[in-house]
């Protein structure tokens, strides 16, 4: 079998060799197993690959660029139209050579490519919509998106995060994967060497800016009554207003640590220093990041939105339910106080980790969409 995906990952031309989102990038070099031939359409930036980009591997997997589109200005965010011409020829060119399609959603370039391939009998196809499923006020982009998918005129089965009240038979609740079976046994043996007596670290790891929470994270600690207790901040990431964010850290009487983008070996080394996880996104379909530092034994502190919920609660992590600062300190003071409780909530944490295996995703994927087909609507 051969699959074509279709997707917005930046990508990036290192020296002759083509990188992308390391956490994507990881998650296809696994499909080999099931697919013969895989083509990745994504859009080709002309940046320098960040830190965390990784290559794929094998011959199996070719990428395919087309034209990056969208953005914060005007120009931008017309450029979602003036380059839909040109990415939908090459989208149609190489979905003629494949057996099965997967569209991942949501992203601008969705407003034209699912009523496309919904146009399509062949190949099969199945969406993997990442984002939030039940997000608030959502863009326009991302409601008709959602509106369409759930309506099944996609005629096909959709990856969501989460199970919901009321989900239709073709909307499959599948866990993001992130985490390979070695990784697995190594983090294990980490997180149960991890002493919560000790003064603790805290970490955050994605980009560095006020929508994933960065503004909050240093208004809670500046608000955490006694810092005795609190060892670091480290933040793993990168954005233009880092800058920024490292002058306001330096008013607050705490080490912070900026290490900017990670490789895939330094975030594990990332993961054994911290112990508490701070996540307070308003936005989040399922991050990643969660469940990888739950491998490692790092007791989450996290937004209560999207699935987040379905995975950790009072005996594993601190849910905020106001995204707030002062609910932010108010959590960081409570897991300062009870030790013991950490402790047991990390070794909770492994069991949620085990749910987020390349292994799990490569099972549930040929079972639950590639053995069935597309859907009728």
């Amino acid at each position: 079998m051969k699959l074509a995906i279709i997707s917005h990952t930046p990508h990036y031309n290192d020296n002759g060799v083509y990188k992308a989102w390391g956490p994507t990038v990881r998650e296809i070099n696994h499909l080999p197993e099931l697919f013969d031939e895989i083509y990745h359409v994504a859009p080709l930036h002309s940046e320098n690959a960040p830190e965390s980009s990784l290559s794929y591997s094998g011959k199996k997997i070719k990428f395919i660029p087309i034209k990056p589109y969208g953005g914060e200005k005007i120009s931008d965010k017309i450029s979602i139209l003036t380059t839909s011409f040109s990415n939908l020829k090459k989208i149609r060119e190489v979905i003629k050579k494949v057996d099965w399609v997967q569209f991942r959603a949501p992203t601008a370039m969705g407003l034209y490519v699912l009523p496309y391939l919904s146009l399509k009998s062949k190949p099969n196809r199945w969406v993997k919509y990442a984002g939030n499923w039940q997000m608030k006020d959502p863009p326009f982009s991302y409601r008709f998106q959602k509106w369409w998918l759930e309506n099944n005129y996609q005629r096909s089965y959709v990856t969501i995060n989460g199970h919901w009240e009321g989900q239709k038979e073709h909307l499959l609740n599948f866990q993001n994967p992130c985490l390979d079976d070695e990784e697995l046994i190594r983090a294990k043996e980490i997180a149960v060497k991890k002493n919560f007596n000790e003064k603790l670290t805290l970490g955050f790891a994605g980009s560095l800016t006020k929508n994933k929470g960065m503004d909050i994270i240093l208004g809670a600690l500046q608000k955490v009554k006694d810092k005795s207790g609190i060892k670091e901040m480290i933040f793993a990431g990168d954005s233009n207003e880092r800058k920024n964010y490292e002058i306001a850290a330096s008013e607050i009487d705490l080490k912070f640590r900026f290490e900017g983008s990670l490789s895939r070996e330094d975030m594990e080394k990332f993961y054994e220093k911290v112990d508490l996880i701070l996540l307070p996104s308003e936005s989040e379909g399922f991050p990643k990041v969660i469940a990888e530092a739950a491998a490692y034994g790092c007791v989450p502190i996290v937004s209560d939105v999207s699935s987040i919920g379905q995975y950790f609660n009072d005996s594993n992590g601190f849910l905020l339910k106001d995204i707030t600062s002062d609910e932010l300190a108010d959590k960081i003071n409570l897991a300062l106080k009870d030790r013991a409780r950490l402790k047991n909530m990390s070794i909770e944490c492994l069991k949620v980790a085990e749910l987020f295996t390349f292994r799990k995703y490569m099972d549930d994927l040929k079972t639950k969409i590639l053995e069935k087909g597309t859907v009728d609507k």
